[in-house]
């Protein structure tokens, strides 16, 4: 019932826009029918429901949709691991460890203590080499 949140109140956007747009557009007719016969204004009731009210009904379906979008929006982010906190934060403690790793096999390197061969099957494995 409440999974989807943001998707069903999209939907429902559309649903009562539609509906809203068939409603101006018969009372709009039933104004103008009325007013024409009776003639006491309601044929600029009738002109103003439809020329006026299909466009406020679809401003205010747009507010609704848009609100809908925002929900979608925050949950997508909520459950990605790209926030704040999340990812960003353990890839870069993991590529400061693998930098560090990295300038301790230079070193170890450097002294003679290990191989070209061994430095580079180190680097490209993750191995670490305690010497």
């Amino acid at each position: 019932m409440f999974e989807n949140v943001g998707d069903k109140i999209k939907v429902s956007a559309k649903v009562v826009c539609v509906v809203q747009f068939f409603v101006c557009i018969a009372l709009g007719i039933v104004c103008c029918v009325i007013g024409a016969d009776e003639s006491d204004g309601l044929i600029a009731v009738g002109v103003f429901l439809i020329v006026l009210g299909l466009p406020i009904a679809w401003f205010n379906s747009m507010l609704v949709y848009g609100f809908g979008e925002l929900i979608t929006k925050a949950t997508q982010i909520a459950r990605s691991n790209n926030t704040r906190g999340g990812a960003d934060i353990k890839s870069t403690i993991q590529s400061k460890a693998e930098d560090e790793r990295t300038i301790k096999l230079e070193k170890l390197r450097a002294e003679g203590l290990i191989t070209e061969e061994e430095y580079k099957e180190a680097v490209n494995r993750g191995v670490e080499i305690t010497k």
